[in-house]
């Protein structure tokens, strides 16, 4: 399985869980939380190692894990910092000024030139320039014992308050994926129950953990949204969440699987959705998650990433280069793996019928055969 339990999904490096948890019913039971306040994030940006990403011929076949694309250019993010820029649909890619040797675990864009990144060290990295050059904007490293940290939470914070149950230091554990609605509102998810909310374009961030109720830290790996109201955040232990209001409520919902989701894709259809994770499981809503049913196919190999193609097109890729296909709005797959099994994070539609896939290996292009499935039609 090599890499992959992606993103380093298992979170290599992470701080222990620092919080006792009480058990939880939150996977079966679907309750609504709303808060009127909102808790300011620890943000010690400032004691981050400003260590600028290494310049590297290589850097397009080192391992990355998240892509995007961006009108006409693509971006791909990974190991050591690395973030890379393509305007020529992935023939040929610059590395941009990065400060940080941090992995890089997700991209988004909100429009043509403001960008965000985030990562190890819950590293959040913005660009206002399409990507070529990026600065910090928030950060919570691991420090060790004795060290002064000027942001770090008091016994007094992490009592006084009904919303306090789901606060706990999280200190150098990662960010795992990030969606903005524009280019002033958006959300970071991560390790240990991770949610953070801005508002300023990332000038603050506040966080918003207490929103989802997740009280017993479960790791959220996925955000994901097809029109800036329905979102949907997936994560450990089969968790899953909804809003229907842009992220001011949510629900969790009653999930169909006790394992790790690792990835979420909207659509074809306005209510229809796929989520999908550890041991190759995917399961399909078309109820907007109200209730799932597992789609059966011949894999095992764990689900990293997903992308719509065409009317009623879905791929979703993994480890061991598993590549699955489906012409039907995923109700059913077509198994077939690469020739290098390579594993695969993250796919973006470029030019086309052609594929842009990250992960082990780098970024490589690949134009599926048509006898597997006619995704376009």
């Amino acid at each position: 399985m090599v890499v992959f339990m992606l993103k380093i999904r298992l979170l290599v490096g992470c701080a222990p869980r620092l919080t006792k948890f009480r058990t939880s019913l939150l996977w079966v039971c679907v309750f609504l939380l709303s808060f009127s306040t909102a808790v300011d994030a620890t943000n010690n940006k400032g004691m981050l190692e400003t260590r600028y990403s290494i310049m590297s011929m290589k850097a397009a076949t080192a391992l990355l894990v998240d892509a995007i694309a961006v009108n006409d250019k693509l971006v791909a993010v990974g190991t050591r910092g690395h973030i890379l820029v393509s305007q020529d649909g992935g023939k040929n890619w610059k590395q941009a000024k990065v400060p940080t040797q941090n992995l890089i675990t997700g991209v988004y864009f909100a429009n043509e030139k403001d960008g965000w990144a985030v990562g190890h060290e819950a590293v959040v990295l913005h660009t206002s320039d399409g990507g070529e050059n990026w600065d910090f904007q928030y950060g919570a490293p691991y420090m060790p014992e004795g060290v002064d940290v000027p942001n770090s939470p008091s016994d007094e914070m992490m009592n006084d308050s009904a919303e306090d149950e789901y606060f706990m230091d999280r200190s150098g554990s990662p960010l795992l994926d990030v969606w903005f609605k524009n280019e002033k509102e958006g959300f970071a998810v991560g390790a240990y129950g991770y949610f953070l909310h801005t508002d300023d374009g990332g000038e603050t961030w506040a966080d918003w953990s207490g929103r989802l109720g997740n009280e017993d830290g479960w790791h959220l790996n996925a955000i994901v949204s097809p029109d800036d109201e329905l979102i949907y955040v997936a994560g450990e232990k089969g968790v899953l969440f909804r809003s229907t209001d842009g992220g001011e409520t949510w629900i969790a919902l009653k999930s169909p699987y006790d394992g790790s989701f690792f990835g979420m894709v909207v659509g074809p259809g306005t209510n229809e959705a796929l989520v999908f994770g550890l041991q190759g499981h995917i399961f399909k809503t078309s109820d907007r998650g109200d209730s799932w049913r597992e789609i059966e196919t011949a894999n095992q190999n764990g689900l990293m990433a997903a992308t719509l193609v065409g009317k009623h097109g879905i791929i979703v890729v993994g480890n061991g280069g598993v590549m699955m296909f489906s012409n039907d709005g995923g109700d059913s797959f077509v198994k077939h793996v690469t020739d290098d099994r390579n594993s695969i994070a993250g796919i973006v539609q470029v030019d086309g019928d052609k594929l842009l896939l990250v992960g082990q290996g780098g970024v490589k292009l690949a134009t599926p055969n048509k006898s597997l499935t006619s995704l376009n039609q």
